[in-house]
């Protein structure tokens, strides 16, 4: 039994897996094997309160998909995006950089 760390960034591209993700808050169907962002959040571990995360649970992201929509996905359904992906849109960055 491990606590899981976040190991994406703010702004680190993603490919969201089509499948073998896991069950632990896959994304929609719309967003399986798109692009997309990871988007600012509050990275916190909340040890010791009701809050801390479950051992072997993965962390989640907010994740900005190339088509403007942000999700909240598990860190199982994501894998760093390949050399030679686009570049995000530039309105998939609704926050201010």
């Amino acid at each position: 039994m491990v606590i899981r760390h976040h190991i994406y960034k703010v702004d680190q591209r993603v490919l969201i897996k089509s499948r073998d993700g896991g069950r632990f808050m896959p994304p929609s169907e719309g967003a399986k094997g798109a692009l997309g962002v990871i988007a600012p959040q509050l990275f916190q571990e909340w040890a010791g309160t009701f809050l801390e995360r479950e051992p072997d649970v993965p962390p989640e992201y907010y994740v900005t998909i190339d088509n403007g929509l942000t999700e909240t996905i598990s860190e199982d359904w994501l894998e760093p995006a390949p050399p030679g992906s686009p570049p995000p849109p530039e309105e998939s960055h609704p926050w201010p950089t």
